[in-house]
């Protein structure tokens, strides 16, 4: 039997497809704008050889959280780069450094809240979330995570045997055609997951499971200061990164429908606890206690965010703007 290609159905699904193709297309446009600047800035610091002096600088933070001084080189390469960067040198140095469960655990936990800054602060700077504000925030609570975790395993002398590691990622300084390759490929990885993950939205939408899931997570994020118009895109970037949910809360901060407070509390929050999927299988594969990685983040995260709603609800509309302010709202704005 031929297919019918004028038939009003057909017609409706090619018009949704070719629209759904536009949006996914705006939404890389205004991602991809701000991470290969970011993207570029990073590599450039890589060849110059700085990771190391950094790290060598914060050696003395990194024993607060029972960690030798030459893990700090990990984690700054993790939030100068990206969670695979960080990951490698953390995989390469359980053997020489003589690295137990807990102190791998404690420093892959302590990447999972502060990696990819250049990238994704730039894109949470995009949303409205001032710079100045993010750096510090994720620096300070990735630290905190890290000591509250080292010193449970130092006290409760758990988890002290030499971890699995069944996983490496590429390796760091690659050259440079390696690396535009990758970039291009993550550029294209980026654009399917986006153009499905907007896909599966329309479809939920239509099928009423995207408001069944704002009802599911309101008492979740009601306490963080997360109301319904940013839960969908928070949803998002927890499971899939925020990445993903940046580009389309940058979106949305520009159309002015998700207040400032909502941007500052679903960008914090999505910045420290995000992709839970993906980052708690890579660093599980570098033997890391399960429980401390998912469970543990997402509580630590929760109540952090818990305590920033405290103090910013305290706040005037005023500060708030200083701290969010996506569209450049004068002072009259209000929640």
């Amino acid at each position: 039997m031929l297919t019918n290609y004028n038939s009003p159905m057909l017609k409706q699904i090619t018009m949704w497809f070719w629209a759904l193709l536009r949006r996914t297309g705006g939404v890389c446009l205004d991602l991809f704008k701000v991470m290969i600047p970011a993207l570029i800035a990073v590599k450039i610091l890589e060849i110059t050889g700085i990771f190391g002096p950094i790290a060598d600088a914060i050696a003395p933070v990194m024993e607060l959280a029972g960690l030798p001084g030459e893990a700090g080189l990990a984690w700054v390469t993790g939030m100068l780069s990206n969670m695979y960067g960080g990951l490698t040198l953390t995989a390469g140095m359980i053997h020489p450094l003589q690295l137990n469960t807990a102190q791998v655990t404690t420093l892959c936990c302590m990447l999972l809240v502060s990696h990819s800054l250049p990238v994704e602060i730039t894109v949470a700077a995009r949303a409205g979330v001032k710079p100045w504000f993010l750096i510090p925030f994720r620096l300070i609570t990735g630290l905190i995570f890290g000591i509250i975790l080292g010193q449970i395993f130092i006290h409760t002398n758990t988890l002290q045997t030499t971890p699995t590691v069944i996983w490496s990622a590429a390796e760091q300084g690659a050259g440079l055609v390696e690396w535009i390759m990758g970039t291009m490929r993550s550029m294209a990885t980026i654009f399917i997951v986006i153009l499905v993950v907007l896909g599966l939205m329309d479809i939920l939408d239509k099928l009423g499971v995207m408001n069944l899931l704002k009802r599911l997570f309101r008492p979740v994020f009601s306490p963080m200061g997360i109301g319904d118009e940013a839960s969908t895109i928070t949803v998002i970037g927890l499971v899939l990164g925020i990445s993903y949910g940046g580009g389309m809360i940058i979106r949305e901060a520009n159309k002015g429908t998700i207040p400032p407070r909502q941007i500052l509390a679903s960008v914090s929050f999505m910045s420290i606890c995000h992709a839970v999927i993906e980052d708690t299988l890579l660093v599980g594969s570098l033997g890391v206690w399960a429980v401390a990685a998912l469970p543990g983040r997402v509580l630590y995260s929760w109540l952090v965010m818990f305590m920033l709603l405290f103090f910013s609800r305290r706040m005037s509309d005023n500060t708030i703007l200083k701290l969010c302010n996506p569209r450049g709202e004068g002072a009259s704005s209000s929640d």
